[in-house]
């Protein structure tokens, strides 16, 4: 929307200079056309700049949601266009009166109007073109059937105007997608692990700043711990390349194991993380880090041969969003450590992990 917030001030402006030409133009020919013109100009350009100010200001105050902002778009989209029909009603209403005095300052309002709609409007070009169209369009043909040979010529650099600045939106526009796209595929990488295409450390954090606790969690959420037993050595011994295949895999068994609103991460080498929503009691998330370490320990099918690792696991609860993701995965990390070092939980795998729980 901050593109649509920024029209505010060149509206202001145009709005403006239309009230004064348009006020002009009323008095000096005491037209009723103009000045019914004039009226419904001012109450259009009103409504448009009361739209782009309130919007801002709940912007600002953080009141504005998404549904809000597409129906504020399409009402500015809807003033924008309505301001456009008057004012091209107006500048071709007042070439048609017997002043030529009035004549100059209308078309340089009416040139100055498109190149400001071109120039603010340019990342919505059905919105833009379309007011350069009905804001230019009548007094061009005005002009085009005039009797007077300048008033045609001025139709002709009106029109080869019009032209030049569809031409320069068009351009605009797909330059301004190709830059969006490119933006977002970096904002895309940015947040994904390279090798497997999980979530990073980034990404996992704005999962857990996203989380609801009014969900069916009840306020607590929790993050599975582990990495791969006996990976290193398949890693050496087959090499680096069936490495990141078995990574990938076990990438894809968690994400297929998860249920809606997990998230899963990877944070580097065989370390993975599962943000468990539904954490209700420790026996739901004993179960599920159960159901982890048993699924990644299914035996793999990687460059032709089947390989077989084990999974070790640490658990922590979070009783509201303010827990802090670092010490979450700080103490899962302990768990892990814990199950790691002790002799008799490693002859019980794959069951043996340790749950740290927050009250």
């Amino acid at each position: 929307m901050a593109s649509l917030f920024a029209t505010r001030m060149p509206a202001t402006i145009m709005s403006a200079l239309f009230l004064l030409v348009a006020t002009l133009v009323s008095v000096r020919s005491r037209d009723g056309a103009a000045s019914l013109l004039l009226a419904l100009g001012v109450a259009a350009s009103g409504w448009r700049l009361w739209l782009l100010y309130r919007g801002r200001a709940r912007c600002a105050a953080a009141a504005l949601s998404r549904a809000d902002a597409r129906e504020l778009e399409r009402r500015f989209g809807a003033s924008y266009l309505a301001f456009a029909v008057l004012f091209g009603c107006f500048a071709a209403r007042a070439l048609m009166l017997p002043i030529p005095s009035l004549h100059l300052p209308v078309a340089i309002l009416v040139v100055g109007y498109a190149a400001g709609a071109v120039a603010t409007t340019a990342l919505r070009p059905l919105i833009a073109g379309g007011s350069v169209l009905l804001g230019v369009l009548p007094p061009v043909v005005v002009l085009a059937f005039s009797a007077e040979p300048d008033h045609a010529v001025a139709a002709l650099c009106l029109i080869a105007l019009l032209t030049g600045g569809l031409r320069s939106l068009t351009k605009r526009h797909l330059a301004q997608e190709r830059q969006s796209a490119t933006s977002s595929a970096f904002a895309v990488l940015a947040r994904r692990d390279h090798l497997t295409g999980l979530m990073n450390r980034f990404a996992l954090a704005e999962a857990i700043a996203s989380f609801d606790p009014a969900g069916p969690s009840v306020g607590s959420y929790a993050l599975h711990y582990l990495d791969l037993d006996g990976f290193k050595q398949i890693n050496d011994r087959l090499g680096h390349a069936a490495g990141d295949a078995l990574l990938c895999a076990v990438g894809e068994r968690l994400t297929a194991s998860a249920q809606r609103g997990d998230a899963v991460a990877r944070l580097g080498g065989d370390e993975f993380v599962v943000m468990q929503v539904d954490a209700s009691s420790s026996t739901v998330i004993a179960e599920r880090a159960d159901d982890i370490v048993r699924w990644l320990s299914a035996p793999y099918r990687i460059n032709g041969k089947v390989v077989s690792v084990g999974a070790s696991i640490g658990s922590s609860r979070s009783s509201s969003r303010a827990c802090e993701m670092n010490s979450l995965l700080e103490e899962a990390d302990a768990a892990l450590r814990h199950n790691k070092l002790s002799r008799d939980q490693r002859r019980l795998w794959p069951n043996g992990y340790q749950l740290l729980a927050r009250a």
